[in-house]
C-alpha cells in the first residue's frame, strides 16, 4: 500500500492520524512512545516503513498537503516547517468534531478555517544546548536527551499533545523520550 487512495480506503473505519512534518524523528519518536507504552497502531511514514496489523489507529506522516488533505484525518499534529505554505486543504478536510495540534505561531490561519475541530495550539519547547547535548526544560524538571535533533525538540510539546491523544500522559510520556536518539 503505498497510494493515498489505498492507504485511505485501508484506514477508513479507523481513527487516522497525521504527521504533518517534514522531519521523519517527528513520527519515530512518536512510534517510540506509543510502544513503550503498549499502544498499537497501524502506520505509514515517508520512507516507505509501514505496518498494518490491522489496529484501530492508522498514522500517516507525510510532507505534502495534498496528500494530508486526501487522508481526511481524525487527528492532526502539524510542526512549523510550512510557515510558507497554504495549509487550507488540510485544514477543510480533518473531520469534523477531529483535533488539531498545532504551533501557535500559525494561529491566525487556524482560527479562520470554517471546519469544526478542537484546536490545541502549543509553543516551542524550552531547552538548552550544551556542546552536542540538549537539556529539555519541563514542568517536571530538567530532562537531558540523547537525542541532538533540534527540530525535534522544538516540536516537543506538540508531540506530547499527539500522545495525550493515545492516553500517555505528560509524566509517562518523558521516560521513553529521554532515552530516543
Amino acid at each position: 500500500m503505498n497510494s493515498i487512495s489505498e492507504i485511505s480506503d485501508y484506514s477508513q473505519n479507523k481513527t487516522r492520524v497525521l504527521i504533518y512534518a517534514s522531519n521523519p524523528a517527528i513520527a519515530q519518536l512518536v512510534l517510540q512512545v506509543l510502544d513503550f507504552h503498549g499502544k498499537n497502531t497501524d502506520f505509514f511514514l515517508q520512507n516507505g516503513q509501514n505496518e498494518t496489523l490491522g489496529n484501530d489507529f492508522v498514522l500517516l506522516e507525510t510532507s505534502e498537503v495534498q496528500k494530508a488533505a486526501e487522508f481526511r484525518p481524525n487527528i492532526v499534529l502539524m510542526t512549523e516547517d510550512f510557515a510558507d505554505q497554504d495549509f487550507s486543504p488540510l485544514l477543510k478536510n480533518i473531520i469534523a468534531g477531529g483535533v488539531l495540534i498545532y504551533p501557535e505561531i500559525f494561529e491566525t490561519q487556524i482560527e479562520n478555517s470554517e471546519n469544526f475541530f478542537r484546536k490545541l495550539p502549543f509553543s516551542r519547547a524550552g531547552f538548552q544546548k550544551n556542546s552536542q547535548t540538549f537539556v529539555l526544560n519541563t514542568e517536571l524538571g530538567d530532562l537531558p536527551l540523547l537525542s541532538a535533533n533540534e527540530n525535534l525538540i522544538e516540536n516537543i510539546n506538540g508531540i506530547k499533545l499527539l500522545c495525550q491523544q493515545f492516553g500517555v500522559m505528560e509524566e509517562e510520556f518523558y521516560e521513553p523520550v529521554m532515552n530516543f536518539v
